[in-house]
Formats: C-alpha cells, sequence, structure tokens
C-alpha cells in the first residue's frame, strides 16, 4: 500500500474542490462493486489530485446486531478498516493512524494521519449522495498528516489536503448494501531537490501511491470491516438479557 510521497510533516487542510485537465478512470469488479475516479491537474511543478471512490458490499444484517448499532463504535470501526496495531484513539472522536511505508525513489516514509469519526442521522446534515431513507452514517473526516521520517528537505513548499467518507448501510428490497464513499483532494509543490526527476514520473508516483491507499481503505471496508460485524452478530445475542 502507498500514501502521499511527499509533504510537509504538518500539511494545512481545505474543502476547496479541485479542477483537473486530466482524467483517469478505474474500475474495479469483484465480488463487491466498485468505481473509482481520479483526475490530475499539473502546471510546471505542481500538482493537484482528485480522487473519488464508491464501494458496496452485500449485508446480512441481525435485527438484534443491526448495522447502526455497530457503527456507533467508532473505534471498533476505525480499528477494523486500518488494524488495531496501527491505530491510536486521542479522544472521543479522534484517532491517529500509522500508514504502511510509501518506497519511492531513494525515499521511503510511514506516513501518520489524524481522522475524525461522527455519527450522523439529522437529515439536513447528509450530503447530496446519501439518501434521505438512511437513518445513520458514520463520518470519516482526515484533518492532519504527519511524515515524521520524512527528510525535511524532500518536503514541498507547498501541499494542501482535504480527505473525507462516509459508511452507512442501504437496504433495497430482500437485499441490504454496505457502503462508503471516499473523496480525497490534495495539490502541492514538489520541492527543489527533486527537480532532476521529469514531472510526469513524479505524477505517476503519487496517482499510484494515493490509489493504493484508497484501495487497501476500501479492501478494509471489504473484508476486515465485514468480518468484524459477523463477529459483532455472533457475540450479540450472548450479551442480550
Amino acid at each position: 500500500m502507498g500514501s502521499i510521497l511527499l509533504n510537509p510533516s504538518q500539511p494545512s487542510f481545505s474543502d476547496t474542490l479541485l479542477a483537473p485537465l486530466k482524467n483517469h478512470k478505474v474500475h474495479h469488479h469483484a465480488s463487491a462493486s466498485r468505481n473509482h475516479r481520479f483526475k490530475c491537474n499539473s502546471i510546471s511543478r505542481t500538482s493537484s489530485f482528485h480522487y473519488r471512490s464508491s464501494a458496496s458490499v452485500p449485508l446480512h444484517e441481525f435485527p438484534s446486531a443491526s448495522f447502526n448499532e455497530y457503527i456507533e463504535d467508532k473505534g471498533r470501526v476505525i480499528r477494523s478498516i486500518f488494524s488495531e496495531s496501527a491505530s491510536q484513539q486521542l479522544n472521543k472522536e479522534e484517532w491517529r493512524v500509522k500508514m504502511s511505508q510509501v518506497e519511492a525513489l531513494f525515499l521511503k516514509c510511514h506516513p501518520v494521519i489524524h481522522i475524525t469519526a461522527k455519527c450522523k442521522s439529522e437529515f439536513h446534515e447528509y450530503p447530496p449522495h446519501i439518501p434521505h431513507h438512511i437513518t445513520k452514517y458514520l463520518e470519516f473526516q482526515v484533518t492532519r498528516v504527519e511524515f515524521p521520517d520524512l527528510n525535511g528537505d524532500y518536503m514541498p513548499p507547498h501541499f494542501n489536503m482535504n480527505a473525507k467518507g462516509v459508511l452507512y448501510l442501504e437496504k433495497k428490497g430482500m437485499h441490504n448494501w454496505m457502503k462508503n464513499h471516499l473523496d480525497v483532494n490534495f495539490n502541492l509543490d514538489f520541492p527543489p531537490l527533486l527537480d532532476w526527476v521529469p514531472h510526469l514520473v513524479l505524477q505517476t508516483i503519487l496517482q499510484s501511491v494515493l490509489k493504493n491507499y484508497v484501495d487497501d481503505i476500501n479492501n478494509g471496508s471489504a473484508v476486515r470491516l465485514l468480518a468484524d460485524y459477523n463477529l459483532f452478530k455472533r457475540k450479540k445475542p450472548k450479551n442480550l438479557v
């Protein structure tokens, strides 16, 4: 799995959407349906990326162990998606997650992200892509990115990022679907020490790294989270009075 290769240890964040010039589309079809849209905009030694992903996984829900109840345990969901050993809870709604190592060119680093997670059920708070018949969803947002082991000489002069995600259960007739949506935007200026690397090569590396991270998060939802929910279902009846 990869991550954003070159960033300052404490970048700023923004909700501004980017206006890409190049379009890349990736589609995966397996047991879970997935749609990805990747866009890249480049001017000189500056690059902007927008990655959007949606995934749907069939889920069998028990009345005594609803998915809405399951996602209320936000820490459990975070630990399932990113693995327990990689995550550390900082407070009621924030977690620190150490991502897997990135290796590109001659650089290595372990990105660290800070994530907030909130359950929401008020319709006026719903984003446009969540139907109003959904009774509850879990919202994630990356609030901070750190690269503690990356040499400061390779930090870009400018880095700006916004990453959000949602997780919820949608019922369609006799079938239930666990759905997640991810939306990642960032832009950066490459550091002068990498001027010798062709711009297209740097863009390709960043695109691949970002895609790998999003795919791993989707895999965490489709495989690890689903397995943990099944464990939640098996144990739940034992706790009922």
